[in-house]
């Protein structure tokens, strides 16, 4: 399968302010304004696009996101990858037994993701997009 580059690295955290703070502190990142994704239950923000790091904390006191933070930890929990031809690679990704668990459509770009317990503990994303990454769209970055 082509990669055109690694697109973001997902850190799940229980603080999102702290993390920010870290990250800003330590390594010189500036964030995006927060903002709440009421489809996976948390609030995040990215550093800059593309290639960035995505922070997300749980929304809603014990709910799904905290349940699944509580269970695997804070740490990396999805790899996002840019693909030129995301049907193929959702293709090739199958074809060696890799199961797709999700998807979406965000502006012009679109997602596929794939089970952990395939992939050693951590969600791969493929994200297909042509003009500007979709997070700078959406949210205006």
């Amino acid at each position: 399968m082509k990669i055109d580059r690694i697109d973001h690295i997902t850190i799940f955290v229980r603080d999102l302010a702290k993390a920010i703070g870290l990250f800003s502190d330590v390594m010189g990142i500036e964030f995006s304004q927060s903002w709440d994704n009421k489809n996976f239950d948390i609030k995040q923000t990215v550093g800059p696009l593309p290639s960035c790091i995505n922070l997300c904390a749980p929304l809603t006191p014990g709910g799904n996101a905290e349940r699944l933070l509580e269970q695997k930890g804070e740490g990396v929990s999805m790899i996002s990858f840019k693909v030129p031809d995301l049907d193929a690679a959702i293709t090739e990704m199958k074809a060696k037994g890799i199961r797709q668990i999700g998807g979406e459509q965000i502006g012009d770009a679109r997602t596929a993701t794939f089970h952990p317990k395939d992939t050693f503990g951590v969600m791969i994303e493929l994200i297909e997009y042509r003009e500007q990454h979709p997070l700078v769209t959406a949210f205006g970055e």
